[in-house]
């Protein structure tokens, strides 16, 4: 009984961490378009190490007016202002396609 009890805590433990050691694949798009569109073709890249997925929206006011996304390797969500002008830079790692706008 005590075995069969340790090996199922190590797959219950084993299932928990296959979770992290599956690769995150971000959306990829070097420019999209204001209505949203990759204006290239959308592709995926895979982040590695201590990559995350990254979406960097650009707008005039509340108009959005392109994007960008991908794998970043040092990536701070943070936002910039610059008289009308706003560029919002989002990060995430949780999921794969996480940045999809």
């Amino acid at each position: 009984m005590g075995k069969h009890l340790s090996l199922l805590l190590l797959l219950l433990c084993l299932s928990s961490l296959w979770g992290f050691l599956q690769a995150l694949t971000c959306v990829q798009c070097p420019r999209i378009s204001a209505d949203g569109v990759c204006k290239s073709r959308e592709s995926s890249c895979q982040a590695r190490g201590s990559q995350q997925c990254f979406l960097r929206k650009v707008y005039d006011g509340d108009k959005f007016l392109y994007g960008y996304q991908g794998c970043r390797d040092l990536c701070i969500p943070m936002s910039f202002f610059n008289r009308k002008k706003k560029v919002d830079f989002t990060c995430c790692g949780d999921k794969s396609f996480c940045n999809r706008l």
